[in-house]
């Protein structure tokens, strides 16, 4: 399986750019507000359907926002 450290910085950025709250990425994106508030302070490895939910969201290419942290 292959998972992504996506760019927490970037993603909080762009949130706060597009004036959004965590709370409302999350109900857009359809991910955990946890997950989101993990995938920003970068403790959070996530999936690639994660990574497009919130890319998708945010209206960013996710690969943009995301490298390969690991594969099992």
């Amino acid at each position: 399986m292959v998972y992504l450290l996506m760019d927490g910085e970037q993603v909080r950025s762009l949130r706060e750019e597009q004036g959004m709250s965590q709370r409302r990425l999350a109900e857009v994106s359809g991910v955990a507000r946890r997950t989101l508030a993990n995938v920003e302070a970068g403790t959070a490895h996530t999936l690639p359907s994660t990574a497009r939910k919130i890319g998708t969201a945010l209206d960013v290419d996710p690969r943009s926002l995301a490298t390969v942290a690991s594969r099992a």
